[in-house]
């Protein structure tokens, strides 16, 4: 179980300290995303959110050093007009954290805002949609990193798992996220299959479990639209927790 320990000033300031371009670049691109998901004509909307898309994963390191190169956005949006991967990702996008949690026991549970009722569904869903954004956004890819920042930026549903997130999850004491390489996996069977899978529930329980303190510390901060944005959130509170500089604030139990 995922739990928060930093107090709401430590929060604030992780937020505030993240860096800005970075928050700019979430708040434009949702906003576009969010237009293009409303839309019963995903065409209409799919040349302005590749656009911005390639822009904003340009900006958080797509195409530099070992990351994965950038298809252009005339590519990317002849993917994004498919009718059915508007479906699938309008699906997540509607679900949110708050329709996933924990149940008395620890155990993943759906609350009565899910779409899904199967895990199985869900698991396969989930991952199957990191499979298809890494092939409308870059050329190649196998990693796990930028088509979970992808998924982020159009949905918001929960953190990327970049390095910096993996050593925060590591810090909260979550095994399994040491490794150097994270090949997107096929299915829920194996260790990382799993992180990703659970890791909505883990958050969605946290969000939900200490919601009064999370929204208290982000209407203290400098961005306070985040309050409707909980994937986005843990993914500033995991990425900045990485520096261990930094007060730790959130842990596993």
């Amino acid at each position: 179980m995922l739990r928060l320990i930093g107090n709401p000033e430590d929060i604030t300031s992780a937020i505030n300290d993240f860096r800005l371009s970075y928050h700019e670049d979430f708040t434009r691109v949702r906003s576009i995303a969010k237009a293009y998901l409303a839309s019963s004509a995903p065409e209409n909307r799919a040349t302005r959110l590749a656009e911005h898309m390639h822009q904003a994963l340009g900006n958080w390191g797509a195409g530099l050093r070992k990351a994965p190169v950038l298809r252009p956005p005339k590519d990317a949006a002849a993917k994004l007009i498919s009718v059915e991967l508007h479906h699938r990702l309008k699906i997540l996008d509607e679900s949110r954290l708050t329709a996933f949690g924990l149940d008395a026991i620890r155990v993943r549970a759906f609350r009565p805002t899910s779409t899904f009722s199967c895990f199985i569904t869900f698991d396969q869903n989930l991952l199957g949609i990191l499979h298809t954004l890494a092939d409308v956004f870059f050329v190649n890819n196998t990693n796990v990193t930028y088509p979970m920042k992808a998924l982020l930026l159009i949905t918001g549903l929960m953190p990327a798992l970049d390095s910096q997130v993996r050593k925060g999850l590591s810090r909260a004491g979550l095994a399994g996220m040491s490794g150097t390489q994270f090949l997107l996996p096929s299915d829920a069977s194996c260790v990382l299959g799993q992180r990703i899978c659970h890791l909505p529930f883990w958050v969605g329980h946290c969000w939900q479990e200490q919601y009064a303190e999370i929204q208290y510390a982000i209407a203290q901060s400098n961005h306070p639209t985040l309050s409707t944005e909980p994937g986005r959130v843990f993914d500033i509170l995991l990425f900045m927790q990485q520096d261990k500089a930094r007060p730790q604030l959130l842990e596993f139990d």
